[in-house]
């Protein structure tokens, strides 16, 4: 039956159907759409694209797969990770306060001022030793591979705008 009304279709001159690519618009005669009917053999070009699709859909199930068992490893691991996150930052707050205590900081522990934030220390330079500042230095302490935070970097270039004031209030 289908293979009758696929032939009815084609001898019907000027004929053309619409291309089924989306946005597409162009008009194919239907003599070159290469119909066919679902209920018979499928033609080679057919086969090649069913077969080509199969394979993707395979694809897509094993990746589906694996992207479902690397959300319950994650899942499993991920208290690990905020506990090991959070000692980290708990380690990294706690070894800048007693940082200028140690002998392999470059600066003498009496010169330091804390902040903490945005920046760890404050430097006053030569304070400690002549009571005559000779700089100030903005000291920022870092514990493993951590970078500067946004408002650190902000900081950082401010500085290196030369974009400081002094103001006394009275």
């Amino acid at each position: 039956m289908s293979n009758k009304i696929i032939q009815q279709l084609l001898a019907v001159k000027g004929l053309a159907i619409e291309c089924p690519k989306p946005d597409c618009g162009k008009h194919i005669p239907i003599a070159k759409a290469n119909l066919f009917s679902m209920h018979g053999d499928y033609p080679v070009h057919a086969q090649k694209n069913l077969l080509k699709r199969l394979e993707q859909l395979q694809d897509l199930i094993a990746s589906n797969k694996e992207q479902k068992l690397k959300l319950a490893k994650d899942k499993k691991t991920k208290h690990l990770r905020i506990t090991g996150n959070a000692q980290g930052s708990n380690f990294g707050q706690i070894a800048e306060q007693i940082i200028p205590a140690f002998a392999g900081f470059p600066y003498t522990q009496e010169e330091c001022r804390p902040m903490f934030k945005p920046v760890d220390y404050l430097v006053f330079l030569n304070l400690a030793r002549g009571g005559v500042v000779k700089g100030i230095k903005f000291v920022e302490v870092k514990t493993g591979d951590n970078g500067l935070e946004r408002n650190q970097k902000q900081v950082r270039q401010c500085i290196s705008d030369k974009k400081l004031h002094h103001t006394v209030l009275p």
